[in-house]
């Protein structure tokens, strides 16, 4: 049975005086049944380990695919390892949309992150225009395999599914439709690389919150959320910890 994976994205928020206080909430609640991981911001990222318990898996939401040089305001893998930062996001939505990170960028930054050790949860999903030509999960299909491209080995790689439309717009995605494509997902990685399509764990992302967690984690082929908004309240995420636990 794979273990529910309960993600926080926290994206341009938190100074660091808020990781920390995040940090002393958090702390003081235990699990046991799910593993959790938080992306704070880069300028959070090495206070927000030292000070947050070691049961909890802190990743950077980006990364670049250049060891160094003159690539002025990118954090390398080497930085992050540094720091003890072992995770990271990559592929995003926003990464893609507003800073036009094309699957063949996506791409490089997985196999460079995968080459130098870290762990991967790579994201993906389809626009409300796919959505309505009834063309999501060929769109999905083809940004899976080309982000995916020259990867042989998946065992250091989640797949979060997140439907743009339904990201920060209010707009639900039901858990029905959630599933369906994350074993759509589960399927074309069993098509291109066999078995470890029942190990992988595929999160889905889009408005989860404390209210809905339960209902979209209790899916067969949804192996935990990837959560931006509900991330950023020690309340609100513990709930979502919670759902996770009381499986």
């Amino acid at each position: 049975m794979r273990k529910k994976y309960i993600c926080g994205n926290w994206k341009m928020n938190k100074t660091s005086s808020d990781a920390l206080e995040f940090a002393k909430k958090i702390n003081d609640f235990d699990f046991e049944k799910v593993d959790v991981l938080i992306a704070p911001s880069f300028v959070c990222l090495e206070s927000f380990r030292k000070n947050l318990k070691n049961e909890i898996i802190v990743a950077g939401q980006n990364v670049s695919e250049f060891d160094d040089g003159a690539y002025t305001g990118e954090v390398s893998t080497s930085m992050l390892k540094d720091i003890s930062v072992n995770d990271v996001i990559i592929g995003h939505s926003e990464r893609r949309e507003k800073f036009f990170e094309s699957d063949e960028i996506v791409n490089s930054k997985v196999k460079k992150a995968l080459e130098d050790g870290l762990s991967v949860i790579l994201c993906l999903g389809e626009s409300l225009e796919k959505k309505e030509e009834n063309k999501a999960v060929e769109f999905v299909r083809e940004e899976l395999l080309k982000s995916l491209d020259g990867v042989k080995n998946l065992d250091k790689v989640t797949i979060a599914y997140e439907p743009i439309w339904a990201i920060g717009t209010g707009k639900t995605c039901s858990s029905e439709d959630a599933e369906n494509m994350c074993k759509e997902i589960r399927n074309i990685i069993d098509e291109k690389y066999g078995e470890i399509s029942q190990q992988i764990r595929i999160l889905y992302g889009g408005s989860v919150k404390p209210a809905n967690a339960g209902e979209i984690l209790s899916k067969e082929n949804i192996d935990g959320v990837l959560v931006g908004g509900a991330s950023l309240k020690a309340e609100d995420f513990i709930e979502i910890i919670k759902a996770g636990e009381n499986l």
